[in-house]
């Protein structure tokens, strides 16, 4: 009897606490800060996707000069002093973003290559479509486009 009371609460206690898992929250607004690291952001655009699990491929999308960059997705740093390359060579990585409704991708200059600005194309791969954007930032401001998974 004391066995079976044991398996009934571990069942009811596992059953509570898969009840209790949330769904993210969801951002109706843009949630990119006024600025990062001392330097103002700037908003170039907005992307919708359908899935919060990603892939992001980036690369120079300029001149390949040396330009030297770190992303951060929604505040969090996913890539760390990358030299850009060309687009036949792509830093590729899988990321889950955080919310539903609104993200944020930040790039930040360490350099600007020998060619200012930074200037970076990213493609964000939701496993229904990809979709290319560029982002430029300088040792003056952080480049920053708003992701909002539907």
């Amino acid at each position: 009897m004391r066995n079976l009371v044991l398996i009934l609460t571990a069942t009811l206690l596992t059953l509570m606490m898969s009840s209790c898992e949330k769904e993210p929250v969801r951002n109706e607004t843009s949630i990119i800060p006024a600025e990062f690291a001392d330097r103002p952001n700037e908003v170039l655009g907005e992307l919708e996707i359908d899935s919060r699990e990603v892939t992001l491929s980036l690369w120079d999308h300029g001149q390949i000069d040396g330009d030297i960059v770190s992303i951060y997705v929604n505040g969090e740093l996913v890539v760390d002093e990358l030299t850009l390359r060309g687009p036949s060579d792509k830093h590729v990585i899988t990321t889950e973003l955080k919310y539903n409704g609104y993200n944020y991708i930040l790039m930040y200059a360490h350099n600007t290559g020998s060619i200012s600005p930074n200037t970076a194309a990213l493609s964000i791969d939701d496993g229904v479509s990809a979709k290319r954007f560029d982002v430029e930032s300088t040792l003056s401001k952080n480049g920053t486009w708003d992701i909002v998974v539907n």
